[in-house]
């Protein structure tokens, strides 16, 4: 009989509880929601501005042998003359072709900002020059790469005298998205539980301090009663 009489108050004791928990959890519901929001709202922009990946995409020109009456070009075997793929590389990277590339793809960029984001490098022991852009958006540096290809061939007679530059391989510019992209709502529901969990946590946290206090003033209220009844 004592047994079941004291399981009988355990089971009430630890009803109380629950209900106090799910009472402290209702009065605090409002914070706990807006941490998850504001924990889901900072992840999103830690991907979207801070942690976005930077895309590379290239695009190939090949160094045709030098024709007739160009000897300036170089004797082109084997691989391309340093000094014509520096030559090339300047003219790419020259503010007529940058322009040139921003008009046609629409971007809103300058040509000094361009500039840093271009590549001009040689394949080694090859006649291949490579353009390579460095974007965070994926098609637009597709597009850039592709665009200063095609301007490098078009103004490569009217800027070098030389007509000896063949574009053999073109950007891809597909939106493939990254791994990080596919799983993006997966991500951002993580946070959403971390922000609820610690949501949860500050509840717990402010009930105590709420509850500290209301005994704290309770205890001086007693205490002054006490005296007030003594001197009475």
């Amino acid at each position: 009989m004592t047994i079941s009489f004291l399981e009988g108050g355990k089971f009430m004791a630890e009803k109380v509880m629950v209900f106090n928990i799910l009472k402290s959890l209702k009065n605090h519901v409002k914070l706990i929601a807006g941490i998850s929001i504001v924990s889901m709202g900072a992840i999103w922009a830690l991907l979207t501005f801070i942690l976005a990946p930077n895309y590379q995409a290239t695009s190939q020109l090949y160094i045709e042998q030098p024709t007739a009456g160009l000897p300036e070009a170089g004797q082109v075997e084997k691989s391309a003359d340093p000094q014509v793929v520096e030559a090339y590389s300047v003219m790419i990277k020259s503010r007529e072709v940058l322009a040139s590339a921003i008009e046609e793809t629409d971007v809103a960029l300058t040509p000094a900002e361009l500039f840093e984001k271009v590549t001009v490098s040689n394949v080694p022991a090859s006649q291949v020059l490579n353009i390579t852009v460095e974007d965070k958006d994926r098609r637009l540096a597709g597009e850039l790469a592709n665009s200063l290809a095609n301007f490098a061939v078009a103004e490569g007679w009217k800027l070098m005298k030389a007509d000896n530059l063949e574009i053999i391989a073109k950007a891809s510019v597909e939106e493939v998205p990254s791994v990080l992209e596919e799983n993006v709502l997966y991500v951002l529901a993580i946070g959403g539980i971390f922000g609820a969990i610690v949501g949860i946590l500050m509840a717990f946290i402010a009930e105590l301090f709420n509850m500290l206090f209301s005994t704290g003033v309770l205890q001086r209220k007693r205490k002054q009663s006490n005296l007030q009844t003594v001197f009475k």
